[in-house]
């Protein structure tokens, strides 16, 4: 269970899962590299697996936990861990380079975070599919509020029924049999929570409450059975957020606030 506390399962760290991105992560809170990402964590932890208002309670405890630490610390011993900036030179000279992690490295180059997050949308690559909701996450609670997140939202509803692809490179447990299912459910749980944590944000309970109103196949991980019932959702969820929009006048440029708010990179 420690695991789902540690870096590997937080959104701040876009370039893994439990299941998901062997080696070290890279975490967009501290600016750091994590070189043993599942033995490490902090207490600004955001569960990846699961929408932040239904793990608020643990979260909380968690935080708690490690207040006295000001940045990444051992999971085991509550010890602070000193920050490793990313050297692109030394990832390079020693063949660790990756495009995923470098990606994220210049993520704080940039006012528009918004862009950032727009960049990854679209990939069926399992690995820039965790980090495209990953962002997306941090960027609704970073501002908040919904009123600029609700176009980067859109793209994430269509996604949910995609299926992402990974090669062997990419899982922490590439010999097992089950392995690709479980990159799989990853994914999935990572885009579903960021859906939940936008209708919370928006109060559109037909996507806070979005796991409860799927069928049994959602509880028996079938994935076939799940895609169709995604599909038929889908246009709901799109056709909600976008009533939404145009009701509260930040539909495409009718609120000047929120349209400066997205070209600041505030939320």
């Amino acid at each position: 269970m420690d695991v789902l506390y540690s870096c590997r399962n937080c959104i701040h760290n876009g370039v893994q899962t439990i299941f998901v991105g062997a080696g070290a992560g890279f975490c967009l809170k501290f600016n750091s590299v994590i070189h043993r990402p599942d033995q490490t964590t902090c207490k600004y932890l955001h569960r990846k697996d699961l929408p932040r208002f239904v793990v608020d309670e643990g979260l909380m405890e968690h935080a708690a936990e490690f207040a006295g630490c000001s940045g990444i610390a051992s999971l085991r011993t509550t010890k602070p861990i000193q920050r490793v900036h990313y050297n692109e030179q030394y990832y390079w000279e020693h063949g660790q380079f990756s495009p995923l992690t470098h990606a994220l490295a210049q993520y704080f180059k940039t006012k528009r975070h918004w862009i950032m997050v727009q960049v990854f949308a679209g990939s069926v690559d399992g690995l820039r599919a965790i980090a495209h909701a990953s962002l997306f996450r941090r960027y609704l609670d970073t501002c908040a509020k919904w009123q600029s997140s609700w176009r980067l939202v859109l793209a994430l509803i269509q996604e949910l029924d995609s299926e992402p692809q990974f090669t062997a490179e990419m899982l922490t447990r590439p010999d097992s049999r089950d392995s690709r299912d479980d990159a799989l459910w990853d994914v999935f749980f990572v885009r579903l929570s960021a859906i939940q944590e936008f209708g919370w944000h928006s109060g559109i309970e037909e996507m806070r409450w979005l796991s409860d109103s799927l069928n049994g196949s959602l509880s028996a991980f079938d994935w076939k059975g799940l895609k169709p019932d995604l599909a038929e959702v889908k246009p709901s969820l799109t056709k909600a957020v976008i009533a939404l929009a145009k009701k509260e006048h930040v539909y495409f440029g009718q609120d000047e606030e929120a349209e400066a708010a997205e070209v600041d990179g505030e939320g």
